[in-house]
């Protein structure tokens, strides 16, 4: 019966045989471009993740058409759709006579936040939070001068709600990620540049991997000692202070950086 299957990839229910089976949280729902409706949606995201968490290595070859249909039920034309789809995302490379192989990781595109949500999901690696912080270094200090002297009073508004918000989180584990990652949204928002705005869907994945790789403790500690730093940040946007907010920011990243390289060292075993 599972094998006779056929499917309409708008219209028909999500079947059992292809099941997440890492955590579907809020990031999960908010993020990503390939919605997880019918059995096309669930295929992409099952060979997505399958992908980059390294289930298929670089070069190798994934099942090809009729294995999948096979293994899922479902019809030819999805699994066709399904890899073309990979393909404009940059993970996979479809050839005629030899097959569909998995391309280097060099060549994903790694701005796709549909590739950004599997990773996550696959669980973010030490890689991915290092070259996270690294664009956050780039990107978060110049954001924060441009919302200084462009944001509206209403923008500047939504950063101050925010930042309230992550006062009165508590100890609440979503709460504090959720206003964290807003604090950062509406700075970006500010900025009046469309790609910059856009730009916070990779840094959203750096946030909630906090979630993730800390325990309650650690994140509620990171949050008290990072709070005074997001204070001075917003204390420079409300001053019209470019200048300031760029250092404030610069020295909130430098924190966050400080703090992960002392854990890491407290937790390495002794020489």
């Amino acid at each position: 019966m599972e094998n006779s299957y056929r499917s309409d990839p708008e219209t028909d229910v999500d079947p059992p045989q292809i099941i997440a089976d890492t955590p579907f949280d809020d990031f999960v729902k908010k993020y990503g471009t390939i919605q997880r409706r019918g059995i096309f949606g669930h295929l992409v995201h099952h060979m997505g993740r399958s992908i980059v968490g390294g289930d298929y290595p670089a070069g190798s070859f994934v099942p090809n058409e009729p294995e999948l249909v096979a293994r899922f039920g479902i019809s030819r034309t999805v699994v066709r759709e399904a890899m073309k789809c990979l393909a404009g995302k940059g993970l996979v490379e479809i050839k005629t006579r030899t097959g569909t192989r998995v391309r280097d990781r060099s060549d994903w595109h790694h701005t796709d936040t549909d590739v950004m949500v599997w990773y996550y999901e696959a669980g973010p690696s030490a890689e991915l939070m290092a070259s996270i912080k690294d664009l956050r270094r780039v990107l978060e200090p110049e954001a924060a001068a441009r919302a200084a002297s462009r944001g509206t009073p209403e923008e500047v508004a939504r950063i101050s709600n925010a930042f309230e918000a992550m006062l009165s989180a508590g100890q609440n584990m979503p709460a504090i990620v959720d206003a964290d990652l807003e604090f950062h949204t509406a700075i970006f928002a500010a900025t009046h540049n469309m790609v910059f705005a856009q730009l916070i869907d990779l840094i959203a994945v750096g946030i909630y991997a906090n979630r993730t790789i800390l325990s309650p403790d650690q994140l509620f500690e990171a949050q008290q000692k990072g709070l005074p730093l997001h204070r001075d940040v917003l204390e420079a946007i409300v001053a019209r202070d470019p200048v300031a907010a760029t250092a404030a920011t610069q020295r909130m990243l430098d924190a966050w950086r400080i703090e992960q390289l002392a854990r890491q060292a407290a937790q390495a075993p002794a020489r």
